[in-house]
Parts: C-alpha cells; structure tokens; sequence
C-alpha cells in the first residue's frame, strides 16, 4: 500500500503557536491558516509557513524534505539535496518571502520595513521546537495514533529495537521502525541516511505507519538528534536508555556535554511514560533518581526489576535466565555475548511494564535470530567462525572481543576498519584492545578514497605495542580476504567496520562496500562445503 494523503492539515497559526509557545510579537492580528511548513528558504513553496531555523548553527544539514500539501507521496529522499548550503537567516528570509511565504516564525526580532504588511511575523523561544511541531500538525499529529517508543544510548539502540518488534509481533501487534539500518513503515524497508531523521521526515513517515496499521513505533534516538529538537512535536509512549558511555565528541565536544545531551531525551517522554534503564550502567544508575518517570531496572551484575544470567555460551549460541520478580523464563538465542543479553533485558522490562507475561516475551526475543552486523555470524559451511559488526566504540569492541575469546578454542583474528568519522581521542583505545585480546589483527579503513580514514588507521596502529605487529591494507577488500584466507579450523574471524551497506548509491557516487555480502562471497568461491549453503 502506497499512503496517500489529500492536503495537510489545516493549522490556525496564531491559536497553535500560542499553544505551544507564547507569541512574543506578531505584525498582524489577522489569523493565518496553513497546511505546509518549511525550514530551507530555496524550497519554499507558495503558502508556506517559513521557520527561520538556523540549521547550520547546530551542525544540521539543510532539511531535505517539507510536505507540499499534494495527494501524491513519494520517497522523501528523493528530494534531498546535499550540495545545498543553508543560507544565512539574514538572505533566507527575503527569499522565502519572495518565493511565496504566508507567515515567517523566528526567534528574534526583524527589521519588519522590509517585509510586507501581509506576512506577519512571529517570534517565538525555540524555533526549532515550534517547527516540529508544526511538522507534526500539518500530518495530523500522526503520534496521538500509535504507541512511539524512543530508544537511545551509546550503543544498542539498533539491537535493542528489533529486540522490541520480535516481541510486539509475538503479542500480535503491528510495528513500524525508524533507525540505522532503514524505516519499516509498516509494509515496505527503505533505506535511510541517518539514524533519528528530521521532524518534517519524522511526522511524514509516522503518518504512512499510521495509514498502514501499525499500532506501535520503534524510533532509534541519537544525541545528535536530541540536540537539534529533532523529536520537536513528539511525545514518546516510553523511553529505553540502553547506556551513557562516550560518543560523538566531535560534535558534542565534551563528555558531560554529550552525556547531559542524552539525558534531555525525558523531556519528550510522556507523563507517565515508561522509562527502561540500565542498572549495571555507572552513568545511568547516577541518573535514576532524577528521572520523573515509572522506572524499571535491567542488570546482570546488580539487582533490578529484571535481571537475567548467562547459563551457557557457544559460538553458535546462548543460554540465559530472564527473571522478574518471582518469576524466571529461560531463553536460547543464537545471538550470543553479554551486550545481546543487556538489549534482551532492555526490551523485556518494557514488555513486562506494558503488561506482557514474561513467556511472551521470551518467546518473541527468541525470534530474532540475527541482527544485520550486531555480532552477526556468517555461516556458509566453513570450519571456522566468521562475525561482522559494526560497533566502534571501545567499550563495545572489547565486549565483542572478550566475549568471542570465550568460545574460541583456536585463534582469534580481527579485522577492524577505520573511520574518519572515529573520534580520535578512541583511536588508542581501539589499537590497545584489539592489540591485547586478538592473536592477530589487521587494519584497514572503511574507505580508500578517504585520507583521514587512512590518518585513522595509522593512530589506530601505532597504539600497538605487542609482539605481533598489526598488518595493514589501504584496501577493504584485500584485508578481509587476507584473514578468510588465513583462518584455519577453530578459528574465529571478527570483521568490525561497515558492517551492512551504510549509504545509499546514485549515479555520482561512490560504489557501496557490504562486509556481510563480501563475505558469503568469498566463502562460496574458496570454500568447497560454502557452496551448498551459500545464500546471497
């Protein structure tokens, strides 16, 4: 099904901005009434309400995509344009005036003789948040509808969400997803280019969840979209913080910075919405009693509303006993190591809390039996281990690593790709824990076309100071195939770094990498009991 939808919402733009924040001046007394809203001035249409956002004050590239009001929609990104640059606020707002603004909704004041009498002015606090939620109203507040659930923290938040759906399909409910690895509306997976998108994306791909019968919405929430009002005019149904570590730092600058950015997220949780936290976690257990919100605890090293413990682990699978309250449930997950188990704990407090019985809830954990490039093992018939990820924090890769150390009776090899996205304050980090927990590493990048990936790379080398020095290769390929190539029977291979396809190709851009497809690959062609397993 393809939702349509015949005009927006029609908005009385005095009444709505009172409502959400107070108007602080207007030119015009007249009541102006919009069904379309937008924040890039070179994409203003006629009867728009422009938001006079300063996107790239706040690192924001220029909103891709704003609601036109037609019967027709297609996919948003079609419409996206990275080249664009935002113009200044001083430029942007004669330009939209020009190309047909009704009203223009700033946060401070103008020089009002060089706007028409006709196009009033507002002024509110937070252009940012009066934009969401006007986002939001022109779709008919699509929110009000399902149930949204808002998941964050330094890592997890992908696993953690699928996690999620298995359980709500189990209980026979319709779920949409909104994350990394693409948007589920429901009946159709399309691609994405960030985790948390935009508000006016954001409200238009709930609105198809919504037309498509999804009763429920998974949303992955990332710092960066916290700090740039992303969630502006949503209010989440619950809140799972799956843990506060380090992240982001070249955009947040400071730790606190980024570690108070995360926290914010309670602001758009509902009053009595259901908040999930990590027990075990030293920042998110610091927190807990300044949280306003019903509270359940996951742990496995301390107690907490549900606790769980690994009772065996292989390198095709684990063992666990879930508990809450009097009651325990044993669960088998062929995804294995101790971060599955804190997202498994994550995902069924939030049941329990929505008042699923925990065989339920195990029962839908159960069905998610691999995750795209968390911890995911490639099994094409060859006789050693083969995992891809894509976490890249050191805290994450130390667990992956100690946890397949665990099951590996032979070598383990890492192949681990740099990013010129990595903040450099990991680098180190990264070389030291795979120099201390692997018996043989080697180093590429994510791309060659990058000079600061290979700049990563270098850093990430000389952090090595074992008596087996890392090998490197400028070339993705070259390096993976170098470590399949060398496995032997018992050995285990972790490949870290892309993990799945992570953009989305045009006719201009450079060819996608896939660690997972690559993989299956090459075990088809080089391994003689890959080929009648093999699928693409």
């Amino acid at each position: 099904m393809r939702a349509s939808y015949r005009g927006g919402q029609p908005v009385q733009l005095r009444r709505f901005l009172t409502n959400v924040h107070r108007v602080i001046d207007s030119t015009s007394s007249v009541e102006i009434v919009a069904n379309s809203c937008c924040s890039d001035a070179e994409k203003v249409r006629e009867g728009d309400v422009f938001f006079a956002v300063d996107w790239a004050s706040c690192g924001c590239p220029v909103s891709p995509y704003e609601f036109d009001g037609s019967d027709d929609f297609n996919n948003p990104y079609e419409h996206r344009n990275e080249e664009s640059s935002q113009l200044l606020l001083d430029e942007a707002i004669p330009l939209a005036i020009k190309r047909g603004a009704k009203a223009i909704v700033t946060e401070r004041p103008l020089d009002t003789a060089s706007i028409p009498d006709d196009v009033p002015v507002f002024i509110v606090p937070d252009v940012k948040e009066s934009f969401g939620a006007m986002c939001h109203a022109v779709f008919g507040n699509p929110a009000r509808s399902v149930k949204v659930v808002g998941i964050t923290g330094t890592s997890g938040k992908t696993s953690t969400s699928y996690l999620i759906a298995g359980m709500l399909a189990e209980a026979g409910k319709q779920v949409g997803l909104i994350g990394s690895l693409g948007i589920y509306d429901g009946e159709t997976m399309y691609p994405t280019y960030e985790t948390t998108p935009p508000p006016n994306e954001l409200a238009y791909w709930l609105f198809r969840m919504v037309a498509n019968g999804c009763t429920h919405v998974l949303l992955e929430i990332s710092s960066v979209a916290i700090a740039q009002s992303r969630l502006a005019g949503l209010k989440l149904d619950a809140v799972c913080l799956t843990n506060i570590r380090r992240d982001h730092l070249d955009y947040h600058q400071t730790v606190e910075n980024y570690r108070r950015t995360k926290l914010r997220i309670f602001k758009y949780a509902r009053r009595k919405g259901i908040v999930v936290c990590n027990n075990d976690d030293r920042i998110t257990n610091a927190v807990l009693p300044l949280i306003d919100h019903p509270v359940l605890t996951t742990g496995i090293q301390h107690q907490a509303e549900v606790n769980g413990s690994v009772v065996e682990q292989t390198p095709y699978d684990q063992t666990l006993l879930i508990t809450a309250g009097t009651e325990t449930v044993a669960m088998c997950t062929r995804m294995i190591g101790n971060e599955h188990v804190y997202n498994c704990l994550t995902a069924a407090a939030l049941g329990i809390g929505w008042g699923l019985d925990l065989k339920t809830v195990v029962r839908g954990l159960e069905r998610v039996e691999n995750i795209p490039s968390r911890l995911e093992r490639i099994t094409c018939g060859q006789p050693f281990g083969v995992f891809v990820d894509c976490g890249q924090t050191p805290e994450t890769l130390t667990s992956t690593l100690q946890t397949l150390r665990g099951v590996t009776n032979g070598r383990l090899i890492c192949v681990y790709g740099a990013s010129s996205n990595q903040e450099a304050g990991k680098r180190k980090l990264i070389g030291r824990a795979i120099d201390t927990l692997t018996d043989l590493s080697v180093i590429t990048t994510d791309s060659i076309f990058d000079n600061e990936a290979i700049v990563a790379m270098n850093e990430i080398v000389d952090a090595f100071n074992g008596e087996v020095a890392p090998l490197t290769f400028d070339d993705r390929v070259d390096a993976i195939a170098w470590a399949l190539g060398e496995a032997r029977e018992g050995d285990c291979v972790l490949i870290v770094g892309k993990g799945q396809i992570e953009s989305i190709p045009d006719e201009s851009s450079v060819p996608t990498f896939c660690d997972r497809l690559f993989v299956k690959q090459w075990l088809y062609e080089n391994h003689p009991l890959a080929e009648e397993n093999w699928v693409a």
